[in-house]
């Protein structure tokens, strides 16, 4: 599973979530210098310095512009600074990511029209921290490639015993950067611990699923009881795709409940630190299909926290509110589309049977390959009152015709023909496809995006209530 580290964009686009600006001190005198020069800087009058404190830029200092030549200096003196990530820059939105607190001196040099490119002079720390970024980047680079190389020798067991011992290798080139740079730094080598997740092809051990190795070892180098996580935004990044995937390795919205609490209840001593890894697992949860742990996740957060953005709130609040009406236990949205032959037919029409409501596409592939196997269920359940309810997400009807009659898919079938614009996509909340929901005679929702012997025991269940 690929691991990422590029934080700073996601950073710029969340500072103006979070970050409340407020007034600042000007140049306190101080044991901590940090100075540098720019150009192009004749709309600016002063540059800010912010720190990272779990989900937010909390301002430190402003200095004022001097002007000489066209070079624009600033100067800032301030007193002993806590180890962390800091940004500077003219506001949030427009910062450099540098760490403060392990130097006496940090100078920087750019320009005000491109101030995130900012170059960091003389700084070990930081120049360390640009080395590792580079590495880890042409690790991950590898590594994908070795991914892409495994799935297409799925056939050929003389090239996978090939690949496996170069990703040994890349676990080894991991850890040693790892090891190394907490050697140099006791702060980096912490936040590279964020991202040192050992491939599962090489670790696997005693599990039995990847998704359960996964789980246990993303974070196996991180303590975050440790209060330097808080000033660290690899915490927030890292969290999301840690919630994203673990709704997408077949694992019971309870089991990924049972890893993010963990997370959490081990963060709790450290405010800013619980607060980013609550915020980093609604942002990943956000973009799975089942919005379950979204809507607990998310609950938890608005009513934790009173100073996110009036703006974020009202989006995560509509997020809610409509994944709520989809979650298990409520009642189906009503879905009215035309049929193939031109009439209409309703989801409620198939009121008092069992039925997947299946959305998918004649262009799409995982669709098309899942489409055999829904037809065996099918065929096995139907005449004891199961049926199948198709919506498709094309745009050409011949097409859509075509495919059904290709797959021999005989249930109903219904379709608007505007693709990702379909008003019953929409409604449910589909941004992928294949996407099914299981509802009972009621039309309840029983379940979501179940696949084989999972799907198959649901059904039967549904089928004997």
């Amino acid at each position: 599973m690929k691991r990422i580290f590029l934080y700073l964009p996601f950073l710029l686009l969340f500072a103006s979530i979070t970050c409340a600006d407020r007034t600042m001190s000007s140049e306190p005198a101080g044991k901590i210098q940090i100075k540098g020069n720019l150009v192009g800087c004749a709309n600016t009058d002063s540059i800010r310095l912010y720190q990272w404190m779990g989900v937010e830029m909390q301002p430190v200092a402003a200095s004022g512009l001097k002007e000489k030549k066209g070079i624009y200096n600033y100067n800032f003196k301030i007193d002993e600074l806590p180890t962390g990530f800091y940004f500077i820059g003219t506001s949030p939105q427009i910062a450099r990511p540098i760490i403060l607190g392990t130097e006496a001196k940090v100078e920087l040099r750019g320009k005000c029209d491109s101030i995130p490119q900012m170059k960091v002079l003389k700084s070990p720390v930081n120049q360390l921290h640009d080395k590792i970024v580079g590495e880890n980047a042409q690790i991950n680079q590898e590594f994908s490639t070795l991914m892409r190389q495994m799935r297409g020798a799925a056939r050929n067991p003389k090239l996978k015993d090939q690949l496996m011992p170069k990703f040994a290798d890349l676990d080894a080139r991991r850890m040693k950067l790892y090891n190394e740079t907490k050697a140099k730094s006791p702060f980096l080598g912490k936040m590279v611990g964020l991202y040192t997740y050992l491939n599962f092809l090489t670790n696997q051990g005693d599990y039995k699923t990847e998704g359960e190795y996964f789980a246990d070892n993303y974070f196996q180098f991180a303590d975050l009881a440790d209060p330097d996580y808080a000033r660290m935004p690899t915490l927030l990044q890292q969290m999301q795709p840690y919630a994203q995937t673990l709704a997408q390795v077949g694992m019971t919205v309870e089991k990924q409940s049972e890893y993010i609490d963990k997370l959490l209840h081990t963060s709790e001593a450290n405010p800013a630190t619980y607060k980013s890894v609550l915020l980093g697992t609604v942002l990943g949860y956000s973009k799975s299909k089942d919005k379950t742990n979204f809507v607990k996740y998310g609950g938890q957060l608005l009513s934790r926290y009173t100073d996110l953005h009036p703006n974020f709130v009202a989006q995560v609040e509509q997020q809610i509110q409509q994944a709520s009406k989809l979650m298990v236990g409520a009642e189906a949205p009503e879905i009215t589309q035309a049929t193939p032959d031109g009439k209409s037919s309703s989801l409620s029409d198939l009121r008092g049977k069992v039925v997947l409501l299946d959305f998918w596409a004649s262009w799409c592939g995982p669709c098309r390959r899942d489409n055999p196997k829904v037809v065996k269920m099918y065929n096995k359940y139907k005449k004891q009152g199961f049926e199948v309810f198709g919506v498709s997400l094309d745009g050409n009807k011949d097409r859509w015709l075509k495919a059904i009659e290709k797959d021999q898919l005989t249930w109903t079938h219904v379709s608007d023909l505007k693709k990702w614009q379909s008003a019953a996509a929409q409604l449910y909340g589909v941004k992928s496809i294949p996407q099914t929901f299981l509802l009972d005679k009621e039309g309840k929702i029983l379940a979501k995006n179940l696949k084989g012997p999972a799907l198959e025991q649901k059904i039967q269940e549904a089928l004997k209530n």
